[in-house]
C-alpha cells in the first residue's frame, strides 16, 4: 500500500475513497492517505463538455475508470474506440496509450490516470510545435513577398 499526499488550496475539495473532503483552512493542507481507493483533487477533475481534445477525452474516460472501477467494463470500449483512433491518427501516441491501456488491464487505475497527464503534456507539445511551424510557414511567406515587392521595385 503506497502513501500518497493530497494537497488542498483553502477551500478546495478533493476525493478520498467515496468521500469528499475540504480544506476549510485558511491555507494549503496536505494529507496523507493510505490504501487502494481513488483519492483525487477537486482541480484535476474535469467534466464530458471539457473533454475537448483527443488527450482530454482519454483523461475523461480514465478518471471515471480510477473514481470508480466498477464502471470499467462500460467505459473501457468507448476507451479502446478512442485510443485507436487517436493513435492512428498520431501514431507517435502509440506507447504512452499502450501504457495507459496495459495498466488499466492491470486493474492499476491510479497509474493509467497518473499517465494521462504524460499524454496531455506530450499534446501540448504537438499542438506548440504545429503553431511554430505554421507561423514559421507564415513568415517565410511574409518575407518571401517582401522580397518579391522589393525585385519589383528596384530591378532596375
Amino acid at each position: 500500500m503506497d502513501k500518497v499526499v493530497l494537497t488542498l488550496d483553502p477551500g478546495e475539495k478533493g476525493i478520498v475513497g467515496n468521500m469528499v473532503v475540504e480544506n476549510t483552512n485558511d491555507s494549503t493542507i496536505e494529507l496523507g492517505v493510505q490504501g487502494d481507493g481513488p483519492i483525487l483533487r477537486d482541480k484535476l477533475m474535469i467534466k464530458a463538455e471539457q473533454a475537448t481534445s483527443p488527450a482530454l477525452k482519454i483523461y475523461y474516460m480514465v478518471m471515471n475508470m480510477y473514481l470508480d472501477p466498477t464502471g470499467f467494463e462500460s467505459n473501457y470500449k468507448p476507451f479502446l474506440g478512442l485510443s485507436r483512433e487517436l493513435v492512428s491518427e498520431v501514431p507517435s501516441t502509440g506507447m504512452i496509450m499502450a501504457d495507459i491501456g496495459e495498466a488499466l488491464i492491470g486493474g492499476d487505475y491510479r497509474g493509467a490516470f497518473e499517465k494521462c497527464f504524460e499524454l496531455m503534456e506530450y499534446e501540448a507539445l504537438l499542438e506548440q510545435a504545429a503553431m511554430e511551424k505554421k507561423q514559421g510557414k507564415k513568415a517565410d511567406n511574409d518575407n518571401s513577398a517582401g522580397a518579391d515587392n522589393a525585385d519589383a521595385d528596384g530591378g532596375d
